[in-house]
């Protein structure tokens, strides 16, 4: 109980009532928690109760006050007209909707129950050390925004951290009653795939593509972090000679970030369904970073693995750590190749572009899939990609499929656990949109899913090259027709 004690000789801010009825609620057996000027918080056992209010001191005895979690709701719902939705009576369909977040971790989800999130929810973890949280909150954003959109659709959390975790996750997925209906997926690969929809994490999209679930997956932000195009060396050195006349691919990161680069080539084989052919042709990554003081280019680290005829095109940079804000660089060497392939690199660090950049082509796998509705990002209140959203990768697939295949709103607010105000942005967030925009329509209408995602592309709003095209796909996510 919280005891409001009569203030009859204040002065400078001192209230020495609450003094004496501390000393009062411990000589009828109660314990005082805590006091704060004219309050007293204590716990009294129910038969002190009434004494207690009986005390001249006593002006008003209540029970504590106590807040609650902020409620905060996607911009999103009422940009796309999910809000227009959600009080409409079903129409011929008494089904729910389930949907799995498959995701790395969902941190505070716990403390979200009932209000940010379902009152209760599905949980299972594929990690080795089976935590579900796994200090990792996205997970927890990305339900949150599909609880926004489709607050009666059920919601499984499912978190893995290898691509072998991954494969049992899908497995499992696949196998659940009631029928996930709807994967939300705001992860991204690099080097595992040729870009052609194929590979192993693609083949588990077309495994939960092929039960019936739809799978909706992130496009990736690397718009800006993306250089491709083919191998060239007009001086002989034996390294490649970018667009700008430099051998050097560089980009600037500020000081206190990680550091990585990722590099493939068009020369992964055939895909057999579990495994790759490999590569003939080996090229090499060096890693580099500018001095400060002298400018000077200095090599810190290599990535020469053996292709010679059944590994895969890929080479890696390690964690580099940028102690000062600086420029880094790579370069990339034909160690033994009979032909000039098409190279393609992805940065990492927090540059705004780098030099030489290529927008196109930019999918994080499994945006290149074609069992997947790939989402890229628009601002919520605009439908921009400027001035916050030119990261939002671009198609075509390297087989030239047109991708992403719808864009969604990003830029938006969940709770403040997670990411606050305006602070969840990303193909990440823009991707649970359209996977709660899937499970209400499943919800209030009586078409099946593949008609429910042509009815979305149908009413998006078109932006960009009219039709859909490699940047927005089929425009940006609306449940109301203009």
């Amino acid at each position: 109980v919280v005891a409001e004690a009569v203030s009859v000789s204040r002065t400078q801010n001192l209230f020495p009532e609450a003094a004496v009825l501390k000393a009062h609620i411990q000589a009828i057996g109660g314990k005082v928690e805590a006091t704060a000027d004219n309050l007293v918080q204590s716990v009294v056992p129910i038969s002190s109760v009434e004494l207690l209010s009986q005390h001249p001191l006593v002006g008003y005895l209540r029970l504590p006050f106590k807040p609650v979690l902020t409620e905060v709701t996607s911009e999103g719902v009422n940009s796309t007209g999910a809000n227009l939705w959600q009080s409409l009576t079903s129409y011929r369909n008494t089904a729910g909707a389930n949907v799995c977040v498959l995701d790395l971790g969902f941190q505070g989800y716990t403390t979200l129950l009932g209000s940010e999130l379902p009152s209760t929810v599905n949980t299972k973890s594929f990690r080795s050390d089976g935590s579900i949280s796994a200090s990792e909150k996205h997970g927890t954003a990305c339900a949150e925004i599909i609880h926004d959109m489709a607050p009666n659709a059920a919601l499984t959390l499912v978190n893995f951290n290898t691509d072998v975790e991954h494969r049992n996750a899908v497995y499992w997925i696949t196998n659940q009653t009631p029928k996930i209906d709807v994967i939300s997926y705001s992860i991204g690969w690099l080097n595992v795939s040729d870009g052609k929809g194929t590979g192993p994490i693609c083949a588990d999209v077309d495994r939960a593509a092929n039960s019936g679930i739809v799978w909706v997956g992130a496009a990736g932000n690397e718009a800006l972090n993306h250089f491709e195009g083919t191998f060239a060396d007009p001086d002989g050195d034996g390294y490649y000679e970018f667009p700008d006349g430099s051998d050097i691919l560089a980009w600037y990161v500020s000081a206190y970030y990680l550091v990585r680069a990722f590099m493939n080539w068009d020369d992964w084989g055939t895909w057999s369904g579990t495994s790759y052919s490999g590569s003939a042709n080996d090229y090499d990554l060096y890693l580099y970073y500018r001095s400060t003081t002298s400018n000077t280019w200095y090599q810190c680290d290599s990535s020469i693995g053996l292709q010679s005829g059944t590994q895969r095109p890929t080479e890696a940079t390690g964690y580099w750590y940028s102690t000062a804000s600086r420029w880094w660089g790579i370069r990339i060497k034909k160690y033994s190749a009979t032909r000039n392939c098409k190279m393609e690199v992805f940065t990492r660090g927090n540059s705004d572009a780098i030099n030489n950049n290529v927008q196109a082509g930019s999918l994080l796998v499994p945006g290149d899939s074609a069992s997947a509705v790939t989402v890229g990002a628009v601002d919520w209140s605009n439908d921009s990609r400027e001035p916050y959203h030119t990261y939002s990768s671009q198609g075509p697939t390297h087989d030239n499929r047109t991708k992403p295949d719808i864009s969604a709103p990003s830029r938006v607010s969940c709770s403040p656990t997670t990411y606050g105000s305006l602070g969840f942005s990303g193909t990440s967030s823009a991707t649970p949109h359209v996977a709660g925009a899937m499970a209400l329509l499943k919800e209030k209408t009586p078409f099946n899913l593949e008609q429910i995602y042509n009815i979305l592309a149908g009413r998006a709003k078109d932006l960009g090259t009219t039709g859909k095209d490699n940047v927005y796909g089929a425009g940006s996510l609306k449940l109301k027709k203009s």
